[in-house]
């Protein structure tokens, strides 16, 4: 994994990942009926915290997604894989079971929402 803070220096060896991980924009997650947020996103998967509660590697579970600024309600629900769970951190991974055009199309529109605001 390249590190753009370490002047990419490799910091764990090699980058497993298919798709590059982003902070921004942030998301609200609702999980097991706790909100939590992301850490970072891809289109492969979420690393979330704030979560307390009790989940397993290899569960599926349903997450609903929305823009952490939108005031509107859950826009994105889908079915995930958790990865890791880590209660002293309260962090989950999770991977999307299926990635289609949906998922795509709501990132999407969520990442070229924040940069018309800001423009």
């Amino acid at each position: 994994m390249s590190s753009y803070t370490l002047g990419y220096r490799q910091v764990r060896g090699p980058e497993k990942r298919r798709d590059k991980r982003l902070p921004l924009p942030i998301f609200t997650i609702r999980l097991n009926r706790r909100l939590c947020s992301t850490v970072n996103w891809s289109l492969g998967g979420l690393l979330i915290s704030d979560f307390t509660g009790d989940l397993t590697a290899d569960e599926t579970v349903k997450v609903a997604i929305k823009a952490a600024d939108d005031k509107s309600d859950f826009s994105m629900h889908v079915q995930a894989r958790v990865i890791r769970h880590d209660p002293a951190k309260r962090e989950v991974a999770l991977k999307f079971e299926k990635m289609d055009s949906q998922i795509y199309d709501f990132f999407e529109h969520c990442f070229s929402r924040r940069f018309k605001r800001d423009s």
